[in-house]
């Protein structure tokens, strides 16, 4: 059934189902940011705070990814239920996100490889744009799966209508 034609029940099923999830990603990458983006302690006691408490947040986002990834891509996940539907207007995109899940989950492993390595801080450039280009690549993900959702069934999964 084509996105257009899609009742408001149905709109309103295709929300409640998807929302959870949207909203799991959505809050583990605010708590990624906020911990990316908290102050550090000046010194080797202060760096290894930071870094603990960076690398627990990203391993939330890693959490919340592996659910969303298992929620898209299963057999009878959101992406074949977006093909059935419309084909037209689903495949190439959803291609594109499944493309998005390795490259997302690779710069994860990244980020997660330089926040342990020697000398790891929050003054490392290295580790800073590793650290912006996982919340960089996670937003637009989900900016394009929310594109996605609303051409195929009329719906914003943002809750805007």
């Amino acid at each position: 059934m084509a996105g257009s034609n899609l009742g408001a029940e149905e709109r309103m099923r295709a929300h409640e189902r998807v929302g959870p999830q949207r909203g799991r990603l959505r809050d583990a990458t605010a708590g990624f940011r906020a911990a990316v983006e908290a102050p550090g302690v000046e010194g080797v006691e202060g760096d290894h705070d930071w870094c603990t408490a960076v690398a627990k947040s990203l391993a939330e986002l890693q959490d919340a990814w592996q659910a969303h990834v298992r929620f898209t891509e299963d057999e009878d996940g959101l992406f074949a239920e977006l093909v059935a539907d419309n084909a037209e207007a689903a495949a190439s995109e959803v291609d594109h996100l499944r493309r998005d899940h390795v490259v997302v989950a690779s710069a994860m492993a990244r980020a997660g490889e330089l926040l342990g390595a020697d000398g790891a801080g929050p003054g490392e450039a290295k580790l800073r744009d590793a650290l912006a280009a996982v919340g960089k690549q996670v937003d637009a993900h989900r900016k394009r799966g929310a594109e996605l959702l609303y051409n195929v069934y009329s719906v914003d999964p943002t809750g805007g209508g």
